[in-house]
């Protein structure tokens, strides 16, 4: 692969990094502002009947940025690693895809529940894209794995 291609690979990782910390970091800064200022625009409205439900989705939303942020870190490592001693797609990368469609899935339901839990409202709902998502980026994974077997025999052949 030519070297412009894997600088130009690798200033997009860098900028995907970047915009990913920094929605990691507004993530981390409104979910504090929400729990320890009451003068955020939305503060939680903590309410007893639900309040172990509020505690796990508000956990599983923290949990899941950071588990997303951090795979994302681990596939670009991987694949700038891979690139630099000549393997496109690395097979490292394949499990990496799967367990980001377990955390899409956690996050789509969290998503679609973060906003009655911060009014203290105790109905949980379900859409589509909880479904969805996570089904792309497994489609994602399977895709993934063609090319890296396709990569793979095209070396052999060569």
């Amino acid at each position: 692969m030519k070297n412009s291609t894997q600088k130009s690979i690798k200033r997009l990782s860098l900028a995907i990094i970047i915009i990913g910390g920094t929605t990691l970091i507004y993530t981390y800064v409104q979910m504090v502002s929400q729990l320890l200022l009451n003068n955020f625009i939305t503060p939680i409205v903590w309410n007893p009947d639900i309040k172990g439900w509020q505690i796990f989705i508000l956990a599983s939303r923290f949990v899941g940025i950071t588990l997303l942020f951090a795979l994302c870190c681990i596939f670009l490592y991987r694949t700038n690693k891979g690139l630099g001693e000549g393997e496109i797609f690395p097979k490292s990368n394949i499990p990496i895809i799967r367990w980001t469609a377990l955390v899409a899935a956690l996050l789509a339901f969290v998503h679609c529940n973060y906003d009655a839990v911060v009014k203290g409202e105790s109905e949980m709902m379900l859409d589509s894209n909880t479904i969805l998502i996570p089904l792309i980026v497994l489609l994602f994974a399977g895709l993934y794995k063609m090319a890296y077997l396709a990569a793979k025999d095209s070396k052999l052949a060569i």
